[in-house]
């Protein structure tokens, strides 16, 4: 109750300085890069990478560990390809880059796909948290969904983009003290300590780092790699969530600095986790009457926190679980107010929302979506493995919409009417076999649909929709634009 008194007061402190929809999605683009850096953190790495990447060390291996750095590897191309456009266009939904570069049509093709991922991850954010915490403690599975949910709703309600953005650091801090105490106390109670868990996972073969070899139905190094490579540009480039916090900032030097700390501070923290995951697997091993019957999955380490850590330090990190849940729910329904009123609203009305209007209809929006987002938490059922559904989800409409910002900046030729026919008629019905039919792993599922889906809707683009080059206008928007003769340096301010 501490913790969430303390998020609310933090919201009440900043709810006065909204006057309008600026200072409301965007804080007036005067955030700290520092703040918005651990901001994107806390979001990114919600609870169900917090309950998540342990549950993939214990039960299958670390490998996806390898593949953090290929993150930061993709940064230089995320930051040149997108922010730039971004930046120089002052947008304040990425989608409406979308439909600029291919019609309004597409604008709201994009940002629908894009609400739709945003409800499921919010949904799955909320439920699995709560699912492990009412096993293993026997918290009300609805209540805990009900609290969360709300306290995260009436903040961002309260405080718009500024409040998000400050209660996340406070929730990465906790988050993040969370890590480092599970990962000390696993090092202490393990026999041996870090160098018998090492060796144990070695044993086990969880630790197939520098295996080159390749299978869709497996994770090793080399398909680690490649993955989190292609996911980058998804994850950072072209999801609302995190670039709308970046768009905050007030000069592009700072979205770089904040993007590279966001990506360092990720595999610093998702590194601990996987370890985490390792330690349990050899703590159990080692004394497998401390482990009730019927505990598996994403509840282990809910379980390892309740029975195994003191009172007080296992209170504070069932309140980093929940931090990292209600990081994910504000974020959500943060970026999905602004897709809906931005997208939709504002272009769909024949007159203008003047600045109070405009203000209104986002809270109306925030505290709907709020109650929506809490609602899609009691209702997901049959998780099998909440990193997994994330993958299922995004496959279906994330990897689309990537699609569709890299073709709309790497081609000149490219168009909205062959990447529907590509998305509708092979991208979703390439995922219904992949995820239903094959024995790919699902860490494919994302990868393999962005990249089929920006392969055939080129080609498409040229068959079977009305062929043309952009005209001089319009090439703007893409790489290949024609910079004028004075303009500065991408990395000096816009």
């Amino acid at each position: 109750m501490g913790y969430f008194a303390v998020v609310v007061g933090l919201a009440l402190s900043l709810s006065g300085k909204q006057k309008d929809t600026g200072t409301y999605f965007l804080a007036n683009r005067r955030m700290p890069w520092l703040a918005v850096s651990l901001s994107v953190v806390a979001s990114v790495l919600s609870a169900i990478t917090y309950l998540g990447a342990p549950q993939v060390a214990y039960e299958e291996n670390a490998a996806l560990v390898v593949g953090l750095p290929a993150t930061l590897l993709a940064a230089p191309l995320v930051i040149l390809l997108f922010f730039p456009i971004y930046r120089r266009l002052q947008v304040t939904s990425i989608y409406e880059y979308v439909g600029l570069r291919f019609g309004i049509r597409s604008r709201y093709a994009a940002s629908f796909f894009s609400i739709l991922q945003l409800l499921g991850w919010m949904g799955i954010a909320l439920y699995a948290p709560a699912l492990a915490l009412s096993t293993v403690t026997g918290l009300d599975l609805w209540n805990a969904i009900i609290v969360m949910g709300l306290v995260a709703t009436a903040y961002t309600t309260l405080g718009g983009m500024a409040a998000v953005i400050w209660t996340d650091v406070v929730q990465f801090l906790v988050l993040a003290f969370g890590a480092v105490l599970i990962t000390l106390s696993l090092i202490e109670r393990v026999p041996g300590g870090m160098d018998r868990i090492m060796e144990m996972a070695s044993a086990h073969d969880k630790l197939p780092l520098l295996d080159l070899t390749f299978s869709f139905s497996e994770i090793n190094g080399l398909t680690v790699v490649i993955c989190y490579f292609i996911i980058a540009f998804g994850q950072y480039g072209t999801s609302q969530v995190p670039v709308q916090r970046l768009l905050s900032i007030k000069n592009f030097r700072g979205m770089v600095k904040a993007q590279i700390l966001d990506h360092l501070l990720e595999i610093i923290l998702l590194a601990l986790l996987f370890f985490i995951g390792l330690g349990l697997f050899a703590y159990f091993s080692l004394f497998p009457e401390r482990l009730a019957e019927g505990i598996s999955g994403d509840r282990i380490l809910p379980f390892y926190i309740i029975h195994a850590l003191p009172a007080g330090i296992s209170g504070l990190i069932i309140a980093a679980v929940f931090a990292a849940a209600m990081s994910t729910v504000d974020s959500g329904i943060h970026s999905m107010s602004t897709m809906i009123l931005v997208d939709f609203i504002q272009p769909l009305r024949k007159r203008a929302l003047d600045s109070r209007q405009g203000l209104q209809v986002a809270r109306g929006l925030t505290i709907g979506l709020g109650l929506l987002a809490t609602a899609s938490g009691l209702l997901v059922s049959q998780i099998e493995g909440i990193l997994k559904a994330i993958s299922m989800v995004g496959g279906y409409v994330a990897s689309p919409v990537t699609a569709l910002f890299l073709m709309g900046i790497l081609t000149r030729r490219g168009n909205f009417g062959g990447w529907l026919i590509a998305t509708c008629l092979v991208t979703i019905p390439t995922q219904v076999y992949i995820q239903n039919y094959s024995d790919t792993h699902w860490i494919f599922y994302g990868p393999l649909g962005m990249v089929i889906c920006l392969a055939v809707s080129y080609p498409c683009s040229l068959i079977f929709a009305r062929v043309r080059r952009l005209p001089p206008a319009d090439r703007e928007y893409t790489l290949w634009r024609r910079k004028t003769p004075g303009e500065a340096s991408l990395l000096q301010n816009p």
